[in-house]
């Protein structure tokens, strides 16, 4: 009986090691997530540890003619009347924006009825003028004869005349030379004004006549023409519209751009609270939102000392930061275009990593399920680092041990 009972001992232990064989053999699989292929099973390896920060933001041409408004003097707000289509093609000194003329052909139409009126009124100043001066002129010359005939009277010999009658020969050239200098002096007074007049009416009249050409000069600046070939991108503002025909505009504000689409680069805005973590250099991955399933790539380029709020009714703040990208996809990108995308800000190489999912957080500390020959044990191992996929672990686990998400080891 006894040995019975023996044989019977010895068969469940060859039993328990031929089951203990399988289990082993199942988890000696390299590479493998699971044993049993439920894909419930987390393994820990060693690779590389790559922790990113998000950011988002839009593309912008490197070299871009911007175009808005012209900035007239006294006009601070534009109505746009026309737009190139935005994608459409345009040759150098085409026309591709205008804005509303209306109420500088009324000023214009003001200005040339001043430029008129003051014409005509030096027309008549200098006809008034030359009349007067005629008339003076002619009344000086009556006056210079009759002096000339009383110095005739004064010239007689003394005794060829009888005193009383040169006495008053003398009184008569004396009148008549007085008279001749005064007619002198009122002449000269006379043209001195007239002259005076009529260049102040001159340049009433060249002052109007340059605002009539500057009027001009600001319609035709109202039609905007393109510096150089290109293709019309609208810009958009910080909510992402763009402007339309029948729009107002301020006089800063641009409008579209023809940009320079083989040099492109990316501005984005990362969190305020990563931005310390940021640094010149920093490999940038990025998806368009246009074209999500192409990757591209880049470095940051600069980042802004200023931290900005998100939007005016967001009170979180960011840090606004340029990327070089390594190319341009001339055929896809297009400035204003957003992106969503991804900084390296920090790497570690060959680490030993454990899938995020088996491992959770609790009051205690970090704590993961090692699966076990029988079943599971709970681990409380060493982390550092991580990411949204991955931990580096420090201690209390080895590469190659299988884990079990918390759920399903009832941790």
């Amino acid at each position: 009986m006894r040995r019975r009972w023996l044989l019977l001992a010895a068969g469940l232990v060859l039993l328990a090691a031929a089951a203990l064989l399988v289990h082993t053999t199942s988890f000696g699989l390299a590479g493998a997530a699971s044993d049993d292929g439920d894909g419930s099973a987390l393994r820990v390896e060693r690779g590389d540890l790559v922790i990113t920060t998000a950011v988002a933001g839009t593309l912008d041409a490197i070299d871009a003619e911007l175009l808005g408004p012209p900035g007239i003097p006294s006009i601070w707000n534009y109505k746009i009347a026309f737009m190139a289509p935005e994608g459409s093609e345009v040759e150098a000194g085409q026309p591709v924006l205008r804005f509303d003329p209306s109420e500088l052909q009324r000023k214009l139409q003001e200005t040339m009825a001043e430029r008129d009126a003051a014409a005509t009124e030096l027309e008549k100043s200098q006809v008034d003028l030359e009349r007067t001066l005629r008339d003076m002129e002619l009344q000086l010359a009556q006056a210079r004869a009759r002096a000339r005939r009383a110095r005739l009277e004064t010239d007689v010999p003394e005794g060829l005349r009888a005193a009383k009658e040169l006495t008053e020969a003398r009184l008569d050239r004396d009148l008549a030379a007085h008279e001749v200098t005064s007619l002198e002096q009122r002449l000269d007074l006379e043209r001195r004004a007239g002259d005076a007049q009529v260049t102040a009416l001159r340049e009433k009249r060249d002052r109007a006549e340059q605002r009539v050409a500057e009027m001009q000069e600001y319609i035709e600046r109202m039609t905007v023409k393109a510096a150089r070939a290109g293709t019309v991108i609208y810009v958009t503002d910080w909510r992402g519209d763009k402007k339309k025909v029948g729009d107002e505009v301020w006089q800063a504000r641009k409008v579209l751009q023809i940009p320079d689409l083989t040099r492109m680069q990316a501005t984005g805005q990362v969190d305020e609270a990563d931005s310390g973590r940021l640094a010149v250099g920093q490999p940038v991955s990025l998806h368009l939102d246009a074209h999500p399933d192409t990757e591209y790539r880049g470095r940051v380029a600069e980042i802004a000392r200023a931290v900005n709020r998100k939007d005016r009714g967001n009170p979180l703040k960011q840090v606004e930061l340029t990327i070089a990208l390594e190319q341009t996809d001339t055929e896809r990108m297009r400035p204003g275009m957003r992106f969503q995308g991804e900084i390296e800000v920090e790497r570690a190489d060959g680490v030993l990593l454990a899938p995020a999912a088996a491992v959770r957080s609790t009051a205690a500390g970090p704590v993961a399920l090692r699966r076990t020959l029988l079943g599971s044990e709970r681990v409380v191992p060493e982390v550092g680092r991580r990411n949204d996929d991955w931990v580096e672990i420090l201690g209390g686990l080895e590469e190659g041990q299988v884990l079990l998400p918390p759920e399903e080891g009832g941790a």
